[in-house]
Protein backbone atom coordinates (compact mmCIF):
# COMPACT_ATOMS: atom_id res chain seq x y z
CA UNK A 1 0.00 0.00 0.00
CA UNK A 2 1.47 3.12 -0.87
CA UNK A 3 1.82 5.59 2.60
CA UNK A 4 4.29 8.40 1.21
CA UNK A 5 6.01 10.38 -1.47
CA UNK A 6 9.57 11.71 -1.56
CA UNK A 7 10.32 13.58 1.41
CA UNK A 8 12.09 16.28 0.41
CA UNK A 9 9.04 17.85 -1.14
CA UNK A 10 6.86 20.90 -0.11
CA UNK A 11 3.69 18.52 -1.26
CA UNK A 12 0.93 17.39 0.45
CA UNK A 13 -1.47 14.59 -1.16
CA UNK A 14 -4.95 15.50 0.53
CA UNK A 15 -7.44 13.28 -0.03
CA UNK A 16 -11.63 12.98 0.43
CA UNK A 17 -13.84 9.95 0.43
CA UNK A 18 -17.75 10.08 -1.22
CA UNK A 19 -19.83 10.87 -0.19
CA UNK A 20 -18.80 14.70 0.93
CA UNK A 21 -20.73 17.37 1.78
CA UNK A 22 -20.89 19.56 -0.73
CA UNK A 23 -20.06 23.06 0.74
CA UNK A 24 -16.83 20.77 1.66
CA UNK A 25 -16.45 20.42 -2.19
CA UNK A 26 -16.85 24.50 -2.60
CA UNK A 27 -14.15 24.77 -0.01
CA UNK A 28 -12.10 22.73 -2.21
CA UNK A 29 -12.37 25.37 -5.46
CA UNK A 30 -9.13 26.03 -6.77
CA UNK A 31 -7.68 22.88 -4.53
CA UNK A 32 -7.32 19.61 -6.74
CA UNK A 33 -7.59 16.54 -4.19
CA UNK A 34 -7.71 13.46 -4.92
CA UNK A 35 -11.86 11.97 -4.51
CA UNK A 36 -12.29 8.35 -4.12
CA UNK A 37 -15.45 7.56 -5.28
CA UNK A 38 -17.22 4.29 -5.22
CA UNK A 39 -18.58 2.35 -8.87
CA UNK A 40 -21.95 3.01 -7.64
CA UNK A 41 -21.41 6.61 -7.56
CA UNK A 42 -19.13 7.13 -10.95
CA UNK A 43 -22.09 9.12 -12.09
CA UNK A 44 -20.19 12.17 -9.96
CA UNK A 45 -17.26 11.38 -10.78
CA UNK A 46 -17.28 13.86 -14.35
CA UNK A 47 -17.86 16.86 -12.22
CA UNK A 48 -15.42 16.31 -10.09
CA UNK A 49 -13.13 16.22 -12.60
CA UNK A 50 -14.46 18.92 -14.37
CA UNK A 51 -13.59 20.83 -10.96
CA UNK A 52 -9.63 19.50 -11.56
CA UNK A 53 -10.27 16.95 -8.82
CA UNK A 54 -8.05 13.76 -9.36
CA UNK A 55 -10.50 10.28 -9.09
CA UNK A 56 -9.34 7.29 -7.47
CA UNK A 57 -11.50 4.21 -7.00
CA UNK A 58 -13.54 3.46 -2.97
CA UNK A 59 -12.98 -0.27 -3.28
CA UNK A 60 -16.05 -1.93 -2.18
CA UNK A 61 -15.54 -5.60 -2.40
CA UNK A 62 -12.48 -7.03 -3.87
CA UNK A 63 -14.17 -9.37 -6.07
CA UNK A 64 -15.72 -6.12 -8.19
CA UNK A 65 -12.68 -4.50 -8.25
CA UNK A 66 -11.82 -5.27 -12.18
CA UNK A 67 -15.36 -4.12 -12.75
CA UNK A 68 -15.48 -1.44 -10.70
CA UNK A 69 -12.51 0.65 -12.34
CA UNK A 70 -13.97 -0.42 -15.74
CA UNK A 71 -17.17 1.35 -14.71
CA UNK A 72 -15.47 4.52 -12.93
CA UNK A 73 -13.05 4.74 -16.58
CA UNK A 74 -16.44 4.32 -18.27
CA UNK A 75 -17.89 7.46 -16.72
CA UNK A 76 -14.95 9.74 -16.68
CA UNK A 77 -12.98 8.70 -19.93
CA UNK A 78 -9.88 8.81 -17.99
CA UNK A 79 -7.15 5.99 -16.21
CA UNK A 80 -8.09 4.88 -12.41
CA UNK A 81 -4.91 3.66 -10.79
CA UNK A 82 -5.45 5.09 -6.86
CA UNK A 83 -7.72 2.61 -4.53
CA UNK A 84 -8.73 3.36 -1.25
CA UNK A 85 -9.67 0.17 0.74
CA UNK A 86 -11.91 -0.43 3.39
CA UNK A 87 -10.49 -4.05 4.33
CA UNK A 88 -6.76 -4.35 3.24
CA UNK A 89 -6.31 -8.11 3.61
CA UNK A 90 -4.21 -10.08 1.55
CA UNK A 91 -6.83 -11.41 -0.28
CA UNK A 92 -8.18 -7.85 -1.61
CA UNK A 93 -5.13 -6.44 -1.82
CA UNK A 94 -4.16 -9.51 -4.68
CA UNK A 95 -7.06 -9.17 -6.30
CA UNK A 96 -6.41 -4.62 -6.83
CA UNK A 97 -2.77 -5.71 -8.25
CA UNK A 98 -4.96 -7.88 -10.88
CA UNK A 99 -6.96 -4.74 -11.44
CA UNK A 100 -4.49 -2.84 -12.06
CA UNK A 101 -4.97 -0.44 -9.03
CA UNK A 102 -2.71 0.98 -6.24
CA UNK A 103 -4.00 1.08 -2.70
CA UNK A 104 -3.27 4.06 -1.18
CA UNK A 105 -3.69 5.36 2.54
CA UNK A 106 -5.93 7.56 2.50
CA UNK A 107 -3.88 9.83 5.49
CA UNK A 108 -4.89 10.66 9.06
CA UNK A 109 -8.32 11.80 9.97
CA UNK A 110 -8.97 14.65 12.28
CA UNK A 111 -9.82 18.43 13.63
CA UNK A 112 -7.14 20.67 11.79
CA UNK A 113 -4.48 20.94 15.12
CA UNK A 114 -4.40 17.75 14.86
CA UNK A 115 -3.80 17.42 10.60
CA UNK A 116 -1.22 20.13 11.29
CA UNK A 117 0.60 18.27 13.83
CA UNK A 118 0.81 15.22 11.69
CA UNK A 119 1.96 17.00 8.26
CA UNK A 120 5.01 15.89 6.83
CA UNK A 121 6.48 16.63 3.40
CA UNK A 122 5.29 14.36 0.67
CA UNK A 123 2.34 12.69 3.27
CA UNK A 124 -0.95 11.95 3.05
CA UNK A 125 -4.25 13.84 4.84
CA UNK A 126 -7.56 12.99 5.14
CA UNK A 127 -9.99 15.61 4.58
CA UNK A 128 -12.42 12.97 5.58
CA UNK A 129 -13.65 14.24 9.21
CA UNK A 130 -13.94 18.27 8.31
CA UNK A 131 -16.48 20.58 7.78
CA UNK A 132 -15.88 23.70 5.03
CA UNK A 133 -14.65 26.20 7.29
CA UNK A 134 -12.15 23.71 8.55
CA UNK A 135 -11.51 22.86 5.49
CA UNK A 136 -10.40 26.70 3.89
CA UNK A 137 -8.26 26.97 7.61
CA UNK A 138 -6.15 23.77 7.01
CA UNK A 139 -5.61 24.76 3.40
CA UNK A 140 -5.15 28.69 4.51
CA UNK A 141 -2.23 27.16 7.16
CA UNK A 142 -0.66 24.48 5.17
CA UNK A 143 0.27 27.44 2.21
CA UNK A 144 1.17 29.82 5.10
CA UNK A 145 3.56 27.19 6.16
CA UNK A 146 4.98 26.64 2.98
CA UNK A 147 3.39 23.36 1.64
CA UNK A 148 1.80 23.05 -1.32
CA UNK A 149 -1.33 20.65 -1.05
CA UNK A 150 -2.89 18.99 -4.05
CA UNK A 151 -3.79 15.20 -4.92
CA UNK A 152 -1.69 12.05 -4.24
CA UNK A 153 -0.91 11.96 -8.10
CA UNK A 154 1.27 15.61 -7.55
CA UNK A 155 3.33 13.73 -4.66
CA UNK A 156 6.87 12.75 -6.07
CA UNK A 157 8.53 9.16 -5.26
CA UNK A 158 5.13 7.54 -3.98
CA UNK A 159 6.09 4.45 -2.18
CA UNK A 160 4.78 1.54 -0.52
CA UNK A 161 4.79 0.66 3.05
CA UNK A 162 8.16 -0.76 4.35
CA UNK A 163 9.47 -1.97 7.38
CA UNK A 164 12.32 0.58 7.58
CA UNK A 165 9.19 3.30 7.27
CA UNK A 166 7.24 1.51 10.46
CA UNK A 167 10.45 1.40 12.44
CA UNK A 168 10.94 4.86 11.78
CA UNK A 169 7.04 6.36 12.91
CA UNK A 170 7.29 3.80 16.05
CA UNK A 171 11.04 5.25 16.88
CA UNK A 172 9.41 8.92 16.53
CA UNK A 173 5.73 7.89 18.53
CA UNK A 174 7.49 6.60 21.23
CA UNK A 175 11.24 7.95 21.68
CA UNK A 176 11.16 11.11 19.99
CA UNK A 177 7.82 12.20 21.21
CA UNK A 178 8.85 11.04 25.19
CA UNK A 179 12.14 12.99 25.20
CA UNK A 180 10.01 15.86 24.19
CA UNK A 181 7.52 15.61 26.60
CA UNK A 182 10.42 15.21 29.20
CA UNK A 183 12.56 17.84 28.23
CA UNK A 184 9.54 20.76 26.54
CA UNK A 185 11.14 19.91 23.15
CA UNK A 186 9.20 23.32 21.05
CA UNK A 187 9.04 22.13 17.08
CA UNK A 188 10.67 24.00 14.61
CA UNK A 189 9.37 21.69 12.05
CA UNK A 190 6.02 23.49 11.17
CA UNK A 191 7.47 24.29 7.52
CA UNK A 192 8.11 21.44 5.25
CA UNK A 193 11.63 21.79 4.89
CA UNK A 194 11.92 22.86 8.89
CA UNK A 195 14.86 20.57 10.48
CA UNK A 196 15.34 21.23 14.45
CA UNK A 197 13.27 21.44 17.63
CA UNK A 198 15.43 23.29 20.47
CA UNK A 199 14.62 22.56 24.29
CA UNK A 200 15.82 25.03 27.22
CA UNK A 201 18.32 22.61 29.02
CA UNK A 202 20.97 23.62 31.25
CA UNK A 203 24.35 22.46 29.75
CA UNK A 204 25.39 19.07 31.21
CA UNK A 205 28.22 18.08 28.67
CA UNK A 206 32.24 18.27 29.60
CA UNK A 207 33.63 21.61 29.59
CA UNK A 208 33.98 23.42 26.43
CA UNK A 209 36.68 25.63 25.96
CA UNK A 210 35.86 29.16 23.99
CA UNK A 211 38.23 30.35 21.51
CA UNK A 212 38.46 34.09 23.97
CA UNK A 213 39.11 32.32 26.96
CA UNK A 214 36.34 31.49 29.10
CA UNK A 215 34.65 27.91 29.21
CA UNK A 216 31.07 26.65 29.33
CA UNK A 217 30.28 24.50 31.76
CA UNK A 218 28.14 21.87 33.11
CA UNK A 219 25.06 23.84 34.85
CA UNK A 220 24.76 26.95 32.43
CA UNK A 221 21.72 28.10 31.12
CA UNK A 222 21.56 26.70 26.56
CA UNK A 223 19.34 25.27 25.13
CA UNK A 224 19.71 21.95 23.15
CA UNK A 225 19.16 21.65 19.38
CA UNK A 226 17.75 18.64 17.84
CA UNK A 227 17.90 17.42 14.03
CA UNK A 228 15.02 15.70 12.65
CA UNK A 229 16.81 13.31 11.52
CA UNK A 230 14.44 11.96 8.62
CA UNK A 231 13.72 15.09 7.13
CA UNK A 232 17.74 15.92 6.29
CA UNK A 233 18.13 12.83 5.03
CA UNK A 234 15.25 13.29 2.53
CA UNK A 235 16.66 16.81 1.45
CA UNK A 236 20.05 15.27 1.17
CA UNK A 237 18.39 12.70 -1.43
CA UNK A 238 17.67 15.62 -3.58
CA UNK A 239 20.99 17.12 -3.34
CA UNK A 240 23.81 17.61 -0.87
CA UNK A 241 23.37 21.74 -1.15
CA UNK A 242 19.50 21.14 -0.67
CA UNK A 243 20.07 19.79 1.97
CA UNK A 244 22.44 22.35 3.59
CA UNK A 245 19.72 25.06 2.58
CA UNK A 246 17.02 23.15 4.32
CA UNK A 247 19.90 23.72 7.59
CA UNK A 248 20.27 27.42 6.73
CA UNK A 249 17.14 28.40 6.66
CA UNK A 250 16.37 25.75 9.68
CA UNK A 251 18.55 28.00 11.58
CA UNK A 252 16.87 31.26 10.81
CA UNK A 253 13.67 29.31 13.07
CA UNK A 254 16.22 28.45 15.65
CA UNK A 255 17.49 32.45 15.87
CA UNK A 256 13.76 33.45 15.65
CA UNK A 257 12.84 31.40 19.04
CA UNK A 258 15.89 32.01 20.64
CA UNK A 259 14.58 36.04 20.18
CA UNK A 260 10.78 35.18 20.91
CA UNK A 261 10.13 32.79 23.53
CA UNK A 262 10.35 33.40 26.79
CA UNK A 263 11.79 30.00 27.66
CA UNK A 264 14.75 30.51 25.65
CA UNK A 265 15.72 34.26 26.74
CA UNK A 266 18.33 33.33 29.72
CA UNK A 267 20.11 30.38 26.74
CA UNK A 268 23.80 31.62 26.51
CA UNK A 269 24.40 29.44 24.12
CA UNK A 270 22.98 26.21 21.90
CA UNK A 271 24.41 22.73 21.66
CA UNK A 272 23.43 19.30 20.27
CA UNK A 273 25.35 15.84 20.79
CA UNK A 274 25.54 14.67 17.20
CA UNK A 275 27.15 13.32 14.05
CA UNK A 276 26.45 15.85 11.75
CA UNK A 277 29.17 18.06 12.87
CA UNK A 278 30.62 18.20 9.25
CA UNK A 279 27.11 19.58 8.37
CA UNK A 280 26.59 22.36 10.95
CA UNK A 281 30.34 23.59 11.01
CA UNK A 282 30.29 25.80 7.93
CA UNK A 283 27.33 26.93 9.28
CA UNK A 284 29.20 28.75 12.55
CA UNK A 285 29.08 25.94 14.60
CA UNK A 286 32.36 24.81 16.48
CA UNK A 287 32.62 21.33 17.69
CA UNK A 288 34.64 19.19 20.97
CA UNK A 289 34.90 15.65 20.55
CA UNK A 290 33.67 13.68 23.77
CA UNK A 291 36.38 13.69 26.02
CA UNK A 292 35.80 9.44 26.53
CA UNK A 293 37.00 7.42 23.45
CA UNK A 294 34.70 4.64 24.39
CA UNK A 295 31.54 6.43 25.49
CA UNK A 296 32.13 8.44 21.89
CA UNK A 297 32.33 4.77 20.54
CA UNK A 298 29.41 3.55 22.26
CA UNK A 299 27.06 6.37 21.16
CA UNK A 300 28.15 6.11 17.35
CA UNK A 301 26.71 2.72 16.96
CA UNK A 302 23.66 4.01 18.22
CA UNK A 303 23.80 7.54 15.93
CA UNK A 304 24.94 5.53 12.95
CA UNK A 305 22.30 2.79 13.27
CA UNK A 306 19.81 6.16 13.46
CA UNK A 307 21.42 7.26 10.03
CA UNK A 308 20.58 3.44 8.39
CA UNK A 309 16.91 3.65 10.11
CA UNK A 310 16.72 6.63 7.97
CA UNK A 311 18.01 5.41 5.05
CA UNK A 312 21.19 8.01 4.78
CA UNK A 313 24.09 7.23 1.91
CA UNK A 314 27.29 5.66 3.00
CA UNK A 315 26.26 3.64 6.36
CA UNK A 316 28.21 0.78 5.23
CA UNK A 317 31.82 2.84 4.79
CA UNK A 318 31.65 5.43 6.86
CA UNK A 319 30.91 5.68 10.90
CA UNK A 320 30.63 9.04 12.15
CA UNK A 321 31.68 10.11 15.43
CA UNK A 322 29.08 12.13 17.77
CA UNK A 323 30.86 15.15 19.00
CA UNK A 324 29.06 18.38 20.75
CA UNK A 325 28.93 21.16 18.71
CA UNK A 326 27.65 24.72 19.71
CA UNK A 327 27.01 28.43 18.84
CA UNK A 328 26.75 30.99 21.41
CA UNK A 329 23.12 33.19 21.88
CA UNK A 330 25.07 36.04 20.33
CA UNK A 331 26.77 34.95 17.28
CA UNK A 332 23.70 33.00 16.08
CA UNK A 333 21.46 35.99 16.41
CA UNK A 334 23.72 37.94 14.90
CA UNK A 335 23.83 35.12 11.55
CA UNK A 336 20.27 34.01 11.89
CA UNK A 337 18.38 36.28 13.05
CA UNK A 338 15.63 38.67 12.53
CA UNK A 339 17.28 42.52 11.63
CA UNK A 340 15.18 45.05 13.61
CA UNK A 341 12.63 46.67 11.89
CA UNK A 342 13.22 43.75 8.86
CA UNK A 343 9.73 41.31 7.95
CA UNK A 344 10.70 37.29 7.20
CA UNK A 345 9.03 35.13 5.02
Amino acid sequence: MLREGQGGQVAAGLTLTMPADPSVLEALSGTPVTVFVPAAQSTLAPALLAAGHEIGLLGVSGRTLQADRSRLEAATGRPVRWLRLHQADPYTLSRARRAGLLPVWSGPEGEPEALLRLAEPGGLLSLGSLGAEQVTGLLAELRARGYQPGPVGALKGLRTETARGLLQRLYRRFIDARFDRQHGSVPLTQRPRGLFRLSRRDYSGPPIQLPGGGQYLSGMPAAELHIYSKRLVALAELSALTGLRGVQHSLHDVAQALQEREEFRDAQFIYALTIFAGVLGPMGFQSEPLPDPKQARVMAVFFNLLRVLYGAKNTDSQVLLPAVIWMSRETLISRYGQKQGAGRR
